[in-house]
């Protein structure tokens, strides 16, 4: 087993190619970062060398979402980090490590705009702030091999298996047939660490989510169309910023979009 390494899933449909967004997240991880063993869960047949495991997931959920729990049993790591296939690595982040292996699990508690600030936005969350849960994003998740991760991803199972009575009887105006993996996290984690008294939060351990409920923009506005993403040689840019850390973005035309405006 390896020590140290990134996990996400690629599961296909008929509009993504997030076998390609893959391996453009698994570049940018390994351009920038000396600690950058990638792993890739996937319900298609994938050879490429960038990847160091591939996952094939048989008889996978129709719904993707409801994949997810089976994180924790399929990881190749002692230590995981988290990711979701939309995501890029646009500067070094080993140093992380250091800081999440004293822990057993951390979920990235907000997120940043593009301008480096924590947005603390339950505006688009209306389950989460009628239901008192913890503004948690699942796209950046740390977790170790130990029991109280392994009981995390166990609530996250038994939630998913049985959605309709939980929505039911233990969340308020719920009408989703079938649940978010950010809902399914802050849920879990509320049931397992209802006080908070294990929760770790990090300044740092956030990613930047690119989508204009996040940035300030209105839903008129198309957020890549406003603030113009480009990359500057191997750095990336967005309204003018910077971008640092981890990139998680809407738009999965974007990557191509991307390579036409290199500079």
């Amino acid at each position: 087993m390896s020590d140290k390494g990134y996990v996400w899933f690629a599961l296909q449909n008929e509009k993504i190619d997030y076998t390609d967004l893959s391996i453009r997240l698994a570049k940018s991880i390994k351009k920038h970062n000396q600690i950058n063993k990638v792993c890739v869960i996937t319900d298609q047949e994938i050879d490429n060398p960038i990847f160091d495991h591939v996952i094939k997931l048989n008889n996978a959920n129709v719904n993707p979402f409801s994949n997810e729990y089976k994180i924790f049993s399929l990881t190749p790591f002692t230590h995981t980090i988290k990711l979701e296939a939309d995501m890029m690595l646009s500067s070094n982040i080993d140093w992380w490590w250091n800081h999440l292996c004293q822990h057993n699990l951390i979920i990235s508690n907000n997120c940043f705009n593009y301008k480096n600030q924590v947005v603390k936005n339950y505006d688009y969350r209306k389950l989460f702030l009628a239901n008192d849960l913890p503004n948690l994003y699942n796209a950046l998740t740390y977790f170790r091999k130990s029991k109280f991760a392994e009981r995390f991803y166990k609530i996250c199972e038994l939630i998913t298996k049985n959605w309709n009575y939980v929505k039911e009887e233990c969340l308020i105006a719920c009408d989703s047939n079938n649940p978010t993996t950010d809902e399914v996290y802050a849920l879990a984690y509320k049931m397992l660490d209802p006080l908070k008294e294990k929760m770790v939060e990090y300044d740092w351990f956030k990613f930047t989510h690119n989508k204009n409920a996040i940035n300030g923009l209105p839903p008129s506005v198309h957020n890549d169309d406003y603030l113009l993403p480009m990359m500057v040689q191997d750095r990336l840019y967005v309204g003018g910023y910077r971008q640092q850390g981890i990139w998680h973005y809407q738009n999965k035309d974007l990557p191509k979009e991307l390579d036409a405006r290199i500079f």
